[in-house]
């Protein structure tokens, strides 16, 4: 699947003329709520982990809050966006291939692991808790399922082109969460209603202690 959704975002990327070219639906930029979340785990003395940063639509809110962002985004054509600061290193490379011996408060994944199936996201919660220092933590925002898994595969006429996600059922990535060894799991209901525009997927926020 993951496949899928970069090639998905390549051709994204090849039209990409605004820092808002990311946003797949209109009125769909929610990124100031997704920032002071973010906030009420971070002060100055944080280091933060960014997968699939796209434009930096979160970083360029956040950066000037904390010590330092390592931001991964694979297209250059979206991370050209991201502000330039001396506390932002930007890293273009596919999360499955990233690697550092550096260690970071938080590490935040937000509109990313619905275009992991679930053996992806394992795989990627399991490499990047090693990244986080103890009793860090992982901040998960996207879409899940409310009553079981949602999968979207095929030509979406909203898209215009072929669109790939898997909203996994909450309880069911709380629970690969927990597997992993995470504690103190807390999911926050992040946006207001009106953000929520279909009936079995809900956005929720997750914050998890490592």
């Amino acid at each position: 699947m993951n496949k899928r959704s970069l090639k998905f975002f390549e051709e994204i990327a090849a039209i990409t003329y605004d820092i808002s070219s990311v946003k797949l639906a209109n009125k769909s930029d929610f990124t100031r709520l997704d920032a002071d979340f973010i906030l009420k785990y971070a002060n100055k003395e944080s280091k933060i982990l960014d997968l699939g940063s796209g434009t930096g639509l979160i970083i360029n809110k956040i950066y000037k809050e904390v010590k330092k962002i390592v931001a991964v985004e694979y297209f250059p054509e979206f991370s050209k966006f991201i502000e330039k600061s001396d506390n932002i290193k930007v890293v273009n490379v596919d999360i499955f291939k990233y690697s550092t011996e550096e260690k970071f408060d938080l590490l935040t994944l937000f509109a990313v692991m619905h275009y992991l199936n679930e053996r992806e996201a394992i795989e990627i919660y399991s490499k990047y808790i090693s990244f986080v220092t103890p009793g860090g933590k992982i901040l998960v925002k996207n879409q899940f399922g409310i009553n079981e898994d949602v999968e979207v595969s095929g030509y979406s006429e909203e898209q215009k082109n072929n669109y790939y996600a898997q909203y996994r059922h909450i309880d069911k990535e709380i629970r690969i969460l927990s597997d992993l060894g995470c504690r103190n799991i807390e999911v926050v209901d992040i946006y207001p209603p009106e953000c929520n525009r279909w009936s079995n997927t809900h956005f929720y926020a997750i914050a998890a202690e490592v």
